[in-house]
C-alpha cells in the first residue's frame, strides 16, 4: 500500500510540475511540489475542487495572506481557516477528536500534546511521504524528530521556539538593573522592582501553562539537568527535595506580591499586556514575542532577553498535523497546503510575522531584534517544555500544584507528594 501511494503521490508532483511550468505563479522548491502553483490551465479535464479545512491559532497573522495566495492560485484546492486562542484550540482539538470531526490540518505542539492524536489513530502516517519529499532538506530535523511518535512522522514540521526571560529595558533602566548574571541576583532584583512600583513578574496561573514556564526554570536550577529530564520521563521521584525547593518559591513570590495580583485566576494574554506599556518588568516568552509587541503597538526595540540562571532553556516545536483516513486525492491536497505554507517562500515573505519557523534557509529581519538572542541561548542545549514533555495527566496535576500551594492549600510539601502519587498511578497503568 505504501509502495502504491509513493507511485500516485509521484505521478501527482509531475503533473502539477509540469502544469506550474506553463504558469506565471510559483515554481518548483527542489523535491517537493510547487508552492502555490496554478493546477489549471493543463488541457485536461477539470478535476473535483478539493476543500482543505485548517484550524490555527488567531495570533499566526500571516496566515491570511498566505492562504489568500494560495487560493487564487489554485483552482481546485481551497483552504478553509478557522482561528482559535490556545486554550480554546486545545478544547476544539478535544471535542473534534472525540466527534471524529477533525479539520484536515490542525495546528498543534509536539511531545505528548500532539501524541495524543497519532497514538490514537487520529493522525495520517507522514514517514513515506516525508522520504519522498525530502523532508530532510527542507526542515530543521529535530523540528521532525520532534513530530515522529513510535517512529511515524506524524506532523508537518512548523515552528522551532525558545523559552527564556524577557525584560523591560524601559523598566530596567529606570531603576538601574542590568541582566542578573546569577540566581542570587535574580531573586535581589525582583524585590527591587516590587519596590520600584513596578510588577515583577509578569505572568498568568489560569490554565497553569503560563506559570509553568518559570516553574520548570527553577525545577532546573534547584535539581540540575539530570534530575530534571527523569522528573519529565517519570524515572525520579516527584517528592524530590529540588521539587519542594521549586514549590516553595512558587509559594514565595506569590506571598511577597511578584506575580500580578490574583494571579492565579488571570491568563497569559492579560498578564502580558501589563508588560508591553511597561508596567510589568519580566516575563517568561518564547520567540514569538517581537511579533506579540509589534502587534500589539509597541516596539521590540524596547525589549531584551536574558538567561535565566541555568545551562539550559526550554524549547519546543510545533506543527501542523493531518487526519488519518482520508481519501488519496483528499490527503495529496491536504499535504500540499501543509508544505506550502511552511515552505521557504512562504516564510520569508512573512517573516517578521510568522515567527521562528522549522524550515531552512529563511531570513531573519531587524524587525525583530530579540529572535537570534533567544536562539542563541538555546545553542547551549535546552529541555523540552513541561507540558509537553510530561504525559498530559502529570501536567494538569502540576497546574492544580502550582494553584494551589499559591493559594496556601497545599504545602509546598503535599504538592511534591502529590505529583508523585499523580506519576506512581500513570507507572502503575
Amino acid at each position: 500500500m505504501r509502495k502504491i501511494v509513493s507511485v500516485c503521490l509521484t505521478f501527482l508532483m509531475v503533473a502539477v510540475i509540469v502544469a506550474g511550468c506553463g504558469s506565471n505563479s510559483g515554481g518548483a522548491n527542489g523535491n517537493r511540489a510547487p508552492q502555490g502553483a496554478s493546477n489549471s490551465g493543463n488541457g485536461g479535464a477539470a478535476a473535483e475542487k478539493v476543500t482543505v479545512s485548517l484550524w490555527i491559532l488567531d495570533d499566526h497573522t500571516w496566515i491570511d495572506g498566505a492562504v489568500e495566495d494560495f487560493n487564487a492560485a489554485n483552482e481546485n484546492i481551497k483552504i478553509e481557516v478557522s482561528k482559535y486562542g490556545v486554550d480554546p484550540l486545545k478544547e476544539a482539538l478535544k471535542v473534534a477528536a472525540n466527534s471524529k470531526t477533525l479539520p484536515n490540518l490542525w495546528f498543534t505542539w509536539g511531545g505528548s500534546l500532539g501524541s495524543f492524536y497519532a497514538e490514537n489513530g487520529l493522525t495520517a502516517d507522514l514517514t513515506q511521504i516525508a522520504q519522498d519529499h525530502n523532508w530532510s532538506a527542507i526542515y530543521n530535523q529535530s523540528a521532525i524528530e520532534m513530530a515522529t511518535y513510535n517512529g511515524k512522522v506524524s506532523g508537518i514540521p512548523y515552528k522551532l521556539n525558545a523559552v527564556d526571560m524577557w525584560y523591560s529595558k524601559k523598566v530596567y533602566d529606570e531603576l538601574g538593573l542590568s541582566a542578573p548574571a546569577t540566581f542570587e541576583d535574580f531573586e535581589g532584583q525582583l524585590q527591587k522592582i516590587k519596590d520600584g512600583g513596578y510588577i515583577p513578574l509578569a505572568l498568568g496561573g489560569k490554565n497553569g501553562w503560563h506559570i509553568m514556564r518559570l516553574t520548570e526554570q527553577l525545577v532546573e536550577y534547584f535539581g540540575g539537568a539530570e534530575l530534571h529530564d527523569k522528573l519529565s520521563k517519570l524515572e525520579a521521584s516527584w517528592n524530590d527535595p529540588a521539587v519542594v525547593q521549586t514549590f516553595e518559591k512558587i509559594k514565595e513570590y506569590t506571598d511577597k506580591g511578584y506575580f500580578p495580583k490574583g494571579h492565579v485566576a488571570i491568563d497569559q494574554q492579560e498578564a502580558i499586556n501589563q508588560f508591553y506599556p511597561a508596567k510589568a518588568a519580566l516575563s517568561v516568552e518564547g520567540t514569538w514575542l517581537d511579533r506579540n509587541i509589534t502587534a500589539a503597538g509597541f516596539s521590540p526595540a524596547d525589549f531584551g532577553v536574558f538567561k535565566f540562571p541555568t545551562e539550559r532553556v526550554s524549547v519546543f516545536a510545533e506543527m501542523f498535523q493531518v487526519k488519518g483516513g482520508m481519501e488519496q486525492a483528499e490527503l495529496d491536497a491536504t499535504i500540499k497546503v501543509g508544505e506550502y505554507l511552511t515552505s521557504p517562500e512562504v516564510v520569508n515573505k512573512y517573516i517578521d510575522t510568522y515567527g521562528t519557523p522549522a524550515t531552512l534557509n529563511v531570513n531573519f529581519t531587524d524587525n525583530t531584534p530579540n529572535v537570534k538572542p533567544l536562539l542563541d541561548l538555546a545553542s547551549k542545549g535546552g529541555f523540552l517544555i513541561m507540558d509537553q514533555a510530561l504525559p498530559q495527566e502529570m501536567t494538569q496535576k502540576l497546574f492544580e500544584a502550582q494553584d494551589k500551594v499559591a493559594l496556601g492549600e497545599w504545602t509546598p510539601q503535599q504538592a511534591a507528594e502529590e505529583m508523585e502519587k499523580a506519576a506512581s498511578a500513570i507507572k502503575s497503568k
